[in-house]
């Protein structure tokens, strides 16, 4: 078993038990308040890593460096409202399993990863168990999302996740430090938060009022976001993003499922993890 594999299974748990309590502590929050809140103290977080760092960045790799933040931005926000507005046990396997599709395309466009015709096919069956899942047995017995406005936003959210990580692996494919690489993004995240609840809302006297309220769940949501985040991170510099990522999804949404499913007291669990259940397996298709 190969070392990236481990780092990978490291981010999948704590990214898990993040999204459990993002989930809980987003049940009687604002969703963008909270998560310009959130970007300030991950920012400050990082900055732990300022001794490993190396800048020594061209104007070019700082362009990606910052359209990966706004990627990232858009896709906070929208994973709060598709968090504070649906079923846990659905949004998540949905937004690990379908980025795979657009990953996939991306990485053997732009970055020329190749994989098996049997991996694609791995791939292909965990698109449609993405589709089984978000489908209900029945739609009248229960509701997955307050409006069908989030379900385009979590499809939306999807591509937007698949383009970022294409991003990510490039901009490391170049030799910016890993570290440097972190820093700069979530700086730049919180930047960009900033000015959105500006424009918006009460602009940083309302994040940091956020930030006072919630200052232990949103002081815990970050440390765990800042370790899965830096061990992903690290692992793409050993394997394939088009590898790393979905094993790194698959592995959360058993977790989110059978964890946050129980805790929220959600519908169908045991057909969503006999779904789940296949996508693992092609996942382990997908890394063998």
């Amino acid at each position: 078993m190969v070392f990236w594999y481990y780092l990978v299974i490291i981010s999948s748990i704590i990214m898990g038990a993040s999204t459990i309590i993002e989930k809980y502590a987003l049940k009687n929050e604002h969703a963008t308040s909270f998560s310009a809140s959130f970007s300030i103290v991950i920012a400050a977080f990082s900055l732990i890593f300022l001794p490993f760092a190396k800048f020594n960045i061209n104007v070019y790799g700082l362009l990606i460096i910052y359209l990966m933040s706004l990627l990232s931005t858009f896709s906070y926000l929208f994973n709060a409202r598709i968090y504070k507005h649906g079923n846990i046990s659905v949004s998540t396997p949905v937004l690990s399993s379908l980025p795979q599709f657009f990953v996939v395309l991306l990485a053997f466009v732009f970055l020329d990863e190749k994989l098996t015709i049997l991996q694609y096919f791995a791939i292909a069956i965990l698109l449609i168990a993405t589709y089984f899942l978000i489908a209900p047995k029945s739609i009248k017995r229960y509701k997955q999302f307050d409006s069908k406005k989030y379900v385009y936003l979590l499809i939306l959210n999807t591509l937007l996740m698949a383009i970022g990580g294409i991003l990510m692996k490039y901009i490391l494919n170049t030799g910016v430090n890993l570290y440097a690489m972190f820093i700069l993004l979530e700086v730049f995240i919180a930047i960009n938060m900033t000015v959105m609840i500006s424009i918006r809302y009460n602009g940083i006297k309302e994040e940091f009022s956020n930030l006072v309220k919630n200052r232990k769940i949103i002081f815990s949501i970050a440390i765990l976001s800042l370790l899965y985040r830096i061990f992903y991170y690290a692992s793409l510099q050993f394997a394939y993003v088009s590898l790393a990522s979905p094993l790194r999804n698959s592995i959360s949404v058993i977790i989110t499922i059978v964890i946050g499913g129980l805790v929220f007291h959600e519908h169908n669990l045991k057909r969503k993890l006999a779904i789940t259940a296949i996508m693992l397996l092609m996942v382990y298709l997908i890394i063998t």
